[in-house]
């Protein structure tokens, strides 16, 4: 039986108890009583103040014991929408997809062999997305320049632009006026380059900056490549520098090309 059909059913139980003395016969007036009957009707009197009194504890009995019957009915919901809170909870939980592992440097592109993950001094981080995009702008940046630098100090012994044509190769062009200038105007177009147009966005691969001649060759494998050329170019720059400041040649005449030179 449940509790709200228990609490229907105690209530007018208990309506029935009060109202069960409007339905005892009293002496009607007027009419004179036997002594028989005036005996009787004395001792109902005497005994009708117990009988309410038992009539008013049924009552209140019953009263409590609807009260008590709607609280734990009311525990009872309580419990039960705690339980299925607790069990949706659990639900979504074991719903939710696990989470990703943390960001690995050695599953990026770029390790290749024959020293595949090359990093002994630990400047990538495991977790460290943030710091290893900077990191890998910084590598592609270097190389870029690197490649450039170490073409053109092949491609300058032979090529000159106009009004250059007195200034000499190698190092020295820099510091001789005027190839003193132009390599203030090309610092500075580069420097604009940088910061105004070619600016990295965070929804997009370091050194995508998109693909101007329509080559379509961003792709894993070039990027490999991009990668290993700017490595190797890094140290052929700073080969072709450190032996023209030792042996005062640019590079051709380091390759042994330029046989007027060396005689």
């Amino acid at each position: 039986m449940g509790p709200r059909r228990s609490l229907a059913m105690a209530i007018p139980a208990a309506g029935c108890l009060a109202a069960a003395p409007l339905f005892v016969p009293g002496a009607i007036q007027g009419t004179p009583s036997p002594p028989q009957l005036r005996i009787h009707s004395a001792d109902h009197q005497a005994t009708d103040g117990s009988g309410f009194t038992s009539l008013a504890f049924g009552a209140a009995a019953a009263s409590a014991l609807a009260v008590s019957m709607q609280s734990s009915a009311s525990r009872t919901r309580v419990v039960r929408a705690a339980e299925a809170t607790s069990t949706t909870a659990e639900a979504s939980k074991a719903a939710e997809p696990p989470p990703p592992p943390p960001f690995d440097p050695k599953l990026e592109i770029g390790v290749l062999p024959p020293l595949d993950y090359f990093d002994p001094a630990g400047f990538a981080k495991v977790g460290d997305k943030d710091g290893f995009r900077n990191l890998r702008a910084a590598e592609l940046k270097h190389g870029r320049v690197a490649m450039m630098a170490a073409v053109g100090s092949v491609a300058q012994h032979y090529v000159h632009f106009p009004g250059f044509g007195d200034v000499p190769t190698g190092l020295s062009a820099v510091t001789t006026a005027p190839g003193s200038y132009g390599f203030a105007a090309l610092f500075l177009l580069s420097g604009a380059l940088e910061l105004l147009v070619w600016t990295q966005d965070p929804n997009k691969e370091v050194g995508d900056f998109g693909d101007p001649l329509g080559l379509g060759q961003y792709d894993i494998d070039m990027r490999n490549r991009e990668l290993n050329n700017g490595r190797f170019a890094m140290f052929s720059a700073l080969g072709i520098i450190v032996a023209e400041l030792y042996t005062g040649h640019d590079g051709i005449v380091q390759l042994g090309w330029d046989f007027d030179e060396l005689s």
